[in-house]
């Protein structure tokens, strides 16, 4: 079982046994949780280094914040731990500039507290459920996917990311077929920037769009984006399985969350009693970890309309499971894709059910 897992340690013993200084780069909340880390399981830091335009002569965690080019004249050979998220092109090309020189590593880390995370037990724990999962994917594409991210879940190396990934805009073209009379429902529609790669998909033809976004920031500029649109409704609330009141955190970015929240309070509404009997074709989901929550909120809608469905599957780990089970348990006849879009760690992995 689990014959895909060719990766034996973990992250944390791959930097143990590397034989070289161990350079963090970056700076910020993600090294924060990986100087935690590192000092749990007993490993230190030799240095930190930021990209070029943010060294400042600041210092962080105890270290000077440094150049890349003068860690390498006084260290020589190192491995680089990235320590911070991004999808940003220029970015990822320094990763992968740096990964031609050194040993890389960009461990990865629950992205909410107390959640369980990829590690060899979480693998024997929950292998036949993966292997299930595994097996049920729609394709070997898929497959290699869900095999290459959990390789690099496990060892820290960027490189199974890098080998699996494909382009967002190419996938929604060649999986979904986007007919002129979609009605499109956009949970988490952040910005608007879902609700404007919709209409590049349709040509900008569409029966109805539903843009949902609970973070307050997010909500003006999707409205600002959005404005003069015919048959556009945006509403500001959460998605939840039951109309109620939850508390949420405001990031103003596309990490506001209901998970470990306080700062205020949300409506947050059932999209079968919300849309009451709106047919729903096309569903875009990326709601910050209510994503088994919102599912269930639309199980009548699903059952129904069958939507074609694009569903984030990297807020917590055992939505790579756990998520297609669900979908299959409300209608056994979807067909359940895979993909991973551009990011470090592991995020932006989608799943795209049809």
């Amino acid at each position: 079982m689990l014959d895909f897992i060719t990766e034996t340690n973990d992250v944390w013993q791959n930097m143990r046994s590397c034989g070289r200084p161990l350079v963090l780069y970056g700076m910020g909340n993600g090294a924060d949780a990986i100087l935690d880390r590192m000092s749990a399981e007993g490993l230190t830091a030799a240095a930190l280094f930021a990209s070029d335009e943010f060294v400042r002569g600041q210092s962080f965690r105890g270290f000077t914040v440094e150049h890349y080019a003068d860690i390498k004249a006084r260290l020589g050979d190192f491995a680089v731990v990235i320590a911070f998220a991004s999808e940003l092109p220029e970015v990822l090309a320094r990763f992968k500039a740096l990964a031609a020189e050194h040993i890389v590593f960009a461990p990865h880390l629950p992205l909410y507290a107390g959640s369980e995370a990829v590690d060899s037990a979480w693998l024997a724990k929950y292998a036949g459920r993966l292997q299930n999962v595994y097996d049920k994917l729609a394709d070997d594409e898929s497959r290699r996917v869900f095999a290459n991210v959990l390789n690099y879940k496990l060892s820290g190396k960027p490189q199974y990311l890098w080998q699996c990934e494909s382009d967002r805009r190419d996938d929604l073209q060649q999986l979904f077929a986007f007919a002129d009379d979609e009605s499109y429902l956009d949970l988490g529609a952040y910005d608007g920037d879902t609700v404007q790669e919709f209409l590049a998909l349709t040509g900008g033809k569409y029966a109805r769009i539903t843009a949902v976004e609970a973070d307050r920031r997010n909500y003006r500029k999707l409205c600002a984006k959005t404005e003069g649109l015919d048959n556009l409704r945006t509403v500001e609330a959460a998605v939840w399985n039951e109309d109620t009141v939850l508390e949420f955190s405001d990031s103003g970015g596309r990490q506001s969350t209901l998970i470990n929240a306080h700062k205020r309070q949300v409506q947050a509404l059932k999209m079968d009693s919300f849309l009451g009997d709106e047919p729903v074709t096309y569903i875009k989901m990326d709601v910050e970890g209510a994503e088994k929550q919102a599912l269930l909120g639309l199980k009548e809608h699903i059952l129904r309309d069958k939507p074609k469905m694009f569903i984030a599957a990297y807020h917590y780990d055992n939505d790579f499971f756990e998520l297609p089970e669900l979908i299959w348990q409300l209608r056994p006849d979807y067909k359940i894709y895979l993909r991973k879009h551009p990011y470090v760690p592991a995020w932006e992995m989608n799943f795209m059910v049809l």
